[in-house]
């Protein structure tokens, strides 16, 4: 990241601590079956309870985020800021999904390394369709439990054929309406949602950033150019970051995702100027240390146009 040039970045590196109570994961089985909206969160607020005066849940939580500021404070230094999403995975049982985010939530709340929430995993799979809603749901609570906690929720990384067609109509949506997302990780489907025109009138409204990440959905969903949702939320004046989403797995950079951006998508300088930025007006960051991180990154642009124009005025 540093030899990127990189000046801050949020990344996840660890799941939330998941420590479930068999006697609160049967009883939210029991309400899931029922279908019953106020019974569901009955029992997860419950369940809620029941974490927050538990020892040995406290004891992980604590644990968890003296080693993600442990890490991080030994790669940080005056040019480069490194700050974590906790998560969970969205392809495992509620008490378990519950039990993780209300530890990821607790997280962001006691630590200033731990900026954000996210969940993770195949959103086509099985567990993660069926699912869906309740999850939304989860967060939409704990969300009103701390309310200070930001929500970068992967949402939309599904395409037509990938999952049926009525699987595409309201994942967005419910990330944004529900759970109460700050930001959208892929949005690819954002298309196929029952009532685009208003979701994304209230992403640009409130706003909701997208996270652009175009390898991995040409990679995972085969969804590229054209196909590829960017120039609708571009045209529409929707915020949107380039990023990487699992570097590890594709083998990629930042470096790399800004050359597809501005090979495929032919921004101005400007505009891709203006992107670069989107990754700090939209980062998980208290205001004081945004508007620093955003002075630095001005004086960063000064020094590299300063040195363009010098190259430009030896041709």
């Amino acid at each position: 990241a540093k030899a990127e040039n990189l000046q801050y970045l949020e990344t996840m590196l660890i799941g939330a601590p998941a420590n479930p109570s068999a006697e609160h994961d049967q009883r939210l089985e029991q309400a899931i079956a029922t279908g019953n909206p106020t019974l569901i969160d009955g029992a997860l607020t419950a369940y809620a309870d029941f974490l927050a005066q538990d020892g040995k849940t406290q004891n992980r939580i604590n644990d968890y985020t003296r080693d993600l500021e442990s890490w991080a404070k030994q790669v940080e230094d005056a040019d480069f800021t490194l700050r974590f999403q906790s998560y969970v995975s969205r392809n495992r049982a509620p008490g378990k999904v519950f039990a993780g985010l209300f530890a990821a939530f607790s997280a962001a709340q006691r630590s200033p390394y731990v900026v954000g929430v996210n969940i993770v995993g195949p959103e086509n799979g099985i567990v993660a369709m069926n699912d869906y809603k309740l999850h939304m749901r989860m967060f939409g609570l704990l969300k009103k439990r701390f309310p200070e906690t930001k929500l970068a929720m992967h949402a939309g990384e599904l395409r037509l054929g990938l999952v049926p067609p009525e699987g595409l109509q309201d994942h967005i949506q419910l990330a944004v309406t529900v759970a109460g997302a700050e930001r959208i990780g892929h949005g690819v489907d954002i298309a196929h949602e029952s009532d685009a025109p208003l979701l994304l009138a209230e992403m640009k409204k409130r706003p909701v950033a997208v996270e652009i990440n175009l390898t991995s959905n040409e990679f995972i969903l085969g969804v590229s150019g054209d196909d590829h949702p960017l120039p609708l939320y571009r045209r529409l004046g929707i915020p949107f970051v380039i990023s990487t989403d699992d570097s590890g797995v594709s083998r990629n950079n930042l470096s790399g995702e800004y050359l597809l951006y501005a090979s495929r998508y032919r921004p101005s300088y400007k505009e891709l100027k203006q992107t670069v930025y989107n990754s700090l007006r939209h980062a998980f960051l208290p205001a004081a240390r945004k508007k620093e991180e955003i002075r630095k990154l001005d004086q960063r642009f000064r020094e590299f146009e300063a040195r363009i124009s010098e190259l430009l005025q030896l041709r």
